[in-house]
């Protein structure tokens, strides 16, 4: 008889060798790389266009500028460009970054030739149609308007507004008045101007063949050179200063929290201990402050906390949608575990826990040429090698108690954090 007292013995993971892209650097400077598997029968690529000036006015023209490829070109109205996409069970997808635009292109590795071919019609034929674009306006204020109303969207706005400013995109959130002065011709002129200045990064995950493989090479050789990530340096932001701010909301039933503050980047020595950190704090649904917020005070239904690698400047935050009546004891409650963490050592079960469930989130999410891509693309964007990846999961396995507690000591103190609340201020 199975005795249910009695839990499954559990062991220790093993990292498996993580499989390296085969990476080749055109001569205009992008960076081609490809995790090719000949069982798949679909391709993904993802072609990353980086920018180095942040400012939000300049990346909104950018992303607006991006949004309206696919709405029409010299031969096609958009509806056709969406049809003849469909029709090949394919699919392209622009989406913004204040770092970067990304087009991502998936389908069948069959019609791949046919899908480049759109591909290369609308970056080079786009014409900006006016109706379209006030489609895409209007839609985009209706949506702004309604987000106006969620205590979601507006903790974040001026969290994000807080530690970035609003100059930035970082700290940009939609302005109706500045998306009204936009006009297709203004797009349009701004795209021209950055149209020669492809990807710095193409990466392929699926199977091409090879001379769809030369083909994709081929078009994106035709680029003069490529764009930069911000530098730390050229960002102005603002004095950062540890208080609470409210973004009253009289009407709402519930408060969103939003807490934050300045911290390492991806490069530094320390970066994989405080991910471990903050997945202890608040990264798992067995997290200290999940256990604290939610199951023992059924304040919230879920709680996190985690790294933000920004390019331009990296913050560490947490979030959570709380009753309103008790935010400010929620607030002392996360202060709370906080020092407990920076001044006692975490039980040595616990840690292995953690670990052994960040090691099999990983493994788990490259179990394929598509998983290993979107890590390695995390990886490129944050300025690492290869190589940190490995690096990375082996500081991770051998990290012990006192690098807990060292590291936690260094980087998990609320003196000088921003709290942001949104919703009804308590009597």
């Amino acid at each position: 008889m199975l005795d249910r007292t009695i839990p499954p013995a559990s062991y220790s993971l093993k990292i498996p060798k993580i499989a390296a892209p085969e990476i080749t650097k055109l001569s205009n400077g992008i960076e081609l790389s490809t995790y090719l598997s000949q069982t798949q029968n679909l391709v993904s690529i993802e072609l990353v266009f980086p920018f180095s000036d942040l400012t939000s006015e300049n990346r909104q023209k950018d992303n607006y500028a991006f949004r309206m490829l696919l709405e029409g070109t010299v031969q096609k109205s958009s509806k056709k460009i969406a049809d003849s996409i469909s029709f090949l069970g394919a699919s392209i997808e622009i989406s913004h970054h204040p770092d970067f635009e990304t087009i991502s292109i998936s389908c069948l590795s069959r019609v791949f030739p046919e899908v480049l071919q759109i591909m290369k019609e609308i970056w080079n034929e786009s014409v900006f149609p006016e109706k379209e674009w006030n489609t895409i306006r209007e839609t985009t204020i209706q949506q702004n308007a309604i987000n106006l109303q969620k205590t979601g969207f507006m903790a974040s706005k001026l969290f994000r507004k807080k530690m970035y400013g609003a100059n930035l995109d970082y700290g940009y959130s939609l302005d109706s008045t500045l998306i009204q002065t936009f006009t297709p011709e203004l797009l349009q002129e701004k795209f021209n101007k950055q149209k020669q200045t492809g990807p710095a990064l193409a990466l392929v995950s699926g199977w091409l063949q090879p001379d769809a493989l030369k083909s994709l090479k081929d078009w994106l050789n035709e680029f003069s050179n490529i764009g930069n990530l911000a530098q730390k340096s050229s960002l102005s932001l603002p004095d950062l200063k540890g208080d609470i701010y409210w973004e009253e909301m009289p009407d709402s039933q519930q408060t969103t929290l939003r807490i934050g503050k300045w911290t390492i980047d991806s490069l530094h020595p320390d970066s994989s201990l405080l991910n471990l950190v903050l997945e202890i704090y608040g990264g798992y649904f067995g997290s200290r402050l999940m256990g604290n917020i939610r199951e023992d005070k059924g304040w919230t239904y879920g709680i996190f906390a985690q790294r933000v690698p920004n390019t331009g400047k990296p913050y560490w935050q947490i979030g959570t949608d709380i009753k309103g009546e008790v935010a400010l004891e929620a607030i002392s409650e996360i202060k709370k575990e906080a020092e407990i963490l920076r001044s006692q050592l975490v039980d040595e079960e616990e840690l292995d826990l953690v670990k052994n469930y960040m090691i099999g989130q990983f493994i788990s999410s490259v179990t394929n040429c598509y998983g290993l891509a979107d890590r390695y693309k995390s990886m490129w964007l944050n300025g690492q090698s290869f190589e940190r990846m490995e690096s990375n999961l082996k500081v991770l396995e051998n990290a012990t108690q006192p690098q807990v507690l060292e590291t936690a000591g260094k980087y998990l103190s609320l003196e000088d954090a921003i709290f942001v609340l949104a919703g009804k201020k308590p009597d």
